[in-house]
């Protein structure tokens, strides 16, 4: 199957179960109001007891006050925060993964089944089902990104070191050893954020479809886009769509900010839409890799006609009977 092809399906099935969107976009509005409950109630009282001035010129005035109250024996204040940062942290990363869970298990199940309507109560059980595999699925790619990263930093400080060094012997050498370390590390960088969103995308319909714990899932997503090298290139594709659209909208609302006192009443409302349209295309990314990975992957084997490679009904003859002759009368009675 073509990717475009499931493009087209992967937006399909977001049109079809649009209240994925609304339930991204209410997680959101649930995660930003736990921020000023977790985070800013604490904040705000350590800040009236430690005696901090909220109104002051600017941010850094702010914050070096800040600072100061730590310094200045309010260590407790210094943990209260962190403390409640931390809380947020894991507030909102589980409630972001319980929303994805349940997303990709209602696309992975439209996939098989478009006629069956959305429920609330299959969402939840989607999202039961695969949370745990899934938090392990990501929580494992993310070493693997954090490792590759850490290995690219340092060959290209090696680079640069050798660089420099070829410089003080000779100019051109230097210069061209310059060039092309900056290309590497551009190609380099654009291969680990493509490959690894890609990997994490079929790893994650892997998991959900497959039933694959992490590991295997990682694996078999990497012989997968190996033996289907569209699947990378179509879905780096989108990937590239969706950072130029997600800018485009914030360049379009971003004069409204400029605005004195309409801006704010405008900006409010095309913040939500962007922001809806943002979650709308984020799942359609994924509803298109989950769709290129199960049409490649299931094929659907059509029956035959009888007498066409089919055995017939019945139990087949024994060596004993043979085959079915013409018919014979009995022998007589006294033979």
């Amino acid at each position: 199957m073509a990717f475009s092809a499931s493009t087209k399906e992967g937006f399909g099935i977001i049109n079809h179960r649009w209240q994925l969107v609304l339930i991204r976009v209410v997680a959101s509005i649930v995660n930003l109001a736990a921020f000023f409950i977790i985070v800013g109630i604490p904040l705000f009282i350590a800040i009236m007891v430690a005696g901090i001035e909220l109104a002051t010129a600017n941010a850094g005035q702010f914050l070096e006050s800040l600072r100061e109250a730590f310094t200045g024996g309010y260590v407790w204040i210094a943990a209260l925060v962190l403390a409640s940062i931390l809380l947020y942290a894991f507030f909102a990363a589980f409630v972001w993964m319980y929303v994805l869970s349940g997303s990709m298990g209602i696309i992975a199940r439209t996939l098989e089944n478009r006629k069956e309507t959305f429920r609330l109560k299959v969402f939840y059980l989607e999202a039961k089902k695969h949370f745990t595999p899934l938090a392990n699925f990501y929580l494992l790619l993310g070493l693997f990104i954090c490792a590759a990263f850490i290995v690219l930093g340092v060959a290209v400080g090696g680079a640069v070191y050798i660089s420099d060094t070829l410089k003080e012997a000779s100019s051109f050498l230097g210069l061209m050893l310059e060039v092309f370390l900056n290309m590497f590390i551009v190609l380099a960088g654009l291969f680990a954020v493509y490959g690894s969103m890609t990997l994490g995308a079929y790893g994650a319909g892997i998991v959900v479809m497959d039933g694959e714990r992490a590991w295997p899932a990682i694996k078999k997503a990497a012989r997968f886009l190996s033996d289907h090298p569209r699947g990378f290139w179509g879905y780096s594709a989108l990937l590239t769509a969706y950072g130029i659209a997600t800018f485009l909208l914030f360049v379009i609302g971003y004069p409204f900010k400029l605005i004195p006192i309409i801006g704010i009443v405008i900006i409010l409302p095309y913040q939500i839409a962007s922001y809806a349209i943002g979650r709308y295309l984020g799942l359609s990314l994924v509803g298109s890799a989950f769709s290129y990975y199960f049409r490649n992957t299931r094929t659907c084997i059509p029956a035959e006609a009888p007498g066409q490679g089919q055995a017939p009904e019945g139990p087949a003859p024994t060596a004993q009977e043979g085959p079915q002759g013409p018919l014979q009368t009995p022998p007589p009675a006294g033979v």
